[in-house]
């Protein structure tokens, strides 16, 4: 089974996509259910990357560290500035290993928790870990 240029459901023979079994009818609804979920880059982990490298630099710079990972040194700077979180967070976030939990924790969702005094931090971040899992 896949799809044409059309965006229309064609058959083709081999095995069934994402070990769905084939007694069942196989539709867009199944496929999605069936697809496994993709771990997206964990923002804490690049963020310590980015600051394993700029520590041993002989003369560290955010554009050294830019110019070796491909990204802007601005953008260098945005991620480091994640391990500013309360150190909780931090490590927690680094050790995710569930895909579903890791995509839920973006760069965008830790970013807005910098703006909240240090000491309202981890408990932001258990608030939000609630509301999501409700």
């Amino acid at each position: 089974m896949r799809f044409n240029s059309l965006r229309q459901v064609e058959i083709a023979d081999g095995e069934a996509p994402y070990q769905i079994s084939t007694g069942e009818r196989i539709t867009k609804v199944l496929l999605r259910k069936h697809k496994p979920i993709q771990m997206k880059p964990n923002p804490i982990q690049t963020a310590l990357n980015y600051a394993k490298l700029y520590e041993g630099l002989a003369n560290p710079s955010m554009e050294k560290v830019g110019q070796h990972f491909g990204v802007s040194r601005v953008r260098v700077c945005q991620m480091m500035n994640l391990l500013k979180l309360d150190k909780r967070i931090v490590d927690y976030v680094a050790n995710i290993t569930d895909p579903k939990e890791n995509n839920f924790w973006t760069e965008r969702k830790l970013r807005k928790m910098l703006k909240v005094a240090p000491i309202d931090q981890y408990a932001e971040f258990k608030k939000a870990w609630r509301e999501h899992r409700a």
